[in-house]
């Protein structure tokens, strides 16, 4: 009725409202201050038509784009279907280029390794692939997913969710040698003859034969190294800082951007390697370092809504359970967060 040759300038205000009115249901109020504005004869001027054409078009766009990005957030009942991510895939990647994903029964090779499905165990003690031999294997946990791998030395290594993993099939030489990004945690078979180096993005621990766990997200910023049982040597790749010898119980902890490490002891540093045994456990923990944890596991985006920046929490649940046992925690120390999926 716009561009017909028929002027009629009721219908056109009608028509205009009712895409204002359309506007406000949605939450624009940006054309409000345009109801009011006298209508013309925009037919007259084909200038003046393709504006009007544009302007339609460009409120139409913005209301489909609102549309489209509209958060939807689970309630109550929804928080109670979701749990870990079963939908993610870890993988094997081999020296070779082939990619097997290791939470698929099928595919994997037992002259490779041996995986129990029930155990979540991957073990490379019976490698028999003599092209894979002294070559770099990677194997890497989706979100969701933990992975125990048992490396051709006998060396058990547990890891955590959305972790790397890079090793080599067999050790030879003076020196074991692996590299983490993300979570591990290791229990190293002892061979005073060829110590046990591990590599991580800024940092070296060097061991005999050692419990110990090493947390190293990129998006955290934090370095830490606590020792369960044994020795360990860690030092700083960029040698800005001597090397530091720990005791049990001690943690090394290096913060990006900051000079020198620090060293502390834990009253409880079992609580660090709870997530190997299914448990969040949080020590005196804010709620920016929750929310990272849990979006490792469950298959959401979290947002926080209300907090209190002061406030530290401590509290254990199990990694089975739903994000609804995870949000009533939260909710009793007074933080309130907003959850879709993701």
């Amino acid at each position: 009725m716009m561009l017909s040759n028929r002027p009629n300038k009721y219908k056109k205000e009608e028509l205009w409202r009712g895409i204002v009115a359309k506007a406000q249901q949605d939450g624009d109020y940006s054309l409000d201050s345009i109801v009011d504005a006298k209508v013309v004869p925009f037919y007259r001027n084909q200038w003046a038509v393709a504006a009007a054409v544009m302007v339609l078009f460009l409120s139409v766009s913005v209301w489909m784009y609102r549309s489209a990005t509209n958060h939807q957030y689970l309630g109550e009942n929804q928080l109670r279907e979701v749990f870990a991510d079963a939908g993610t895939l870890s993988k094997l990647v081999l020296s070779n280029g082939d990619t097997i994903l290791l939470d698929d029964q099928n595919g994997l090779d037992t002259n490779i390794a041996y995986l129990a499905i029930a155990d979540q165990v991957l073990d490379f003690r019976k490698l028999h692939q003599e092209d894979l031999l002294d070559q770099e294997q990677i194997v890497e946990t989706a979100r969701g997913k933990q992975l125990r791998i048992i490396l051709s030395d006998g060396t058990a290594v547990w890891l955590n969710a959305s972790s790397k993993i890079v090793f080599p099939a067999r050790f030879q030489g003076d020196r074991r040698e692996v590299t983490i990004d993300g979570e591990a945690y290791f229990e190293v078979a002892h061979n005073r003859k060829s110590p046990f180096i591990v590599k991580t993005d800024g940092q070296q621990v060097r061991v005999l034969g050692t419990h110990f766990n090493i947390r190293q997200y990129k998006e955290e910023g934090t370095k830490a190294v606590t020792l369960l049982e044994g020795a360990v040597q860690v030092t700083s790749a960029d040698k800005s800082s001597r090397p530091v010898v720990l005791k049990p119980a001690e943690q090394f902890i290096q913060l990006d951007g900051k000079t020198g490490p620090i060293v502390q002891t834990l009253s409880n540093p079992g609580a660090v390697i709870a997530w190997k045994d299914g448990d969040f456990y949080f020590d005196d923990a804010d709620a920016e370092t929750i929310v990272k944890e849990l979006e490792r596991w469950y298959p959401v985006s979290i947002g926080i809504k209300q907090q209190d920046t002061t406030k530290k929490i401590s509290g254990r649940i199990k990694r089975t359970d739903s994000m609804k046992e995870v949000v009533d925690m939260l909710r009793f120390f007074d933080i309130e967060i907003q959850v879709e999926k993701n």
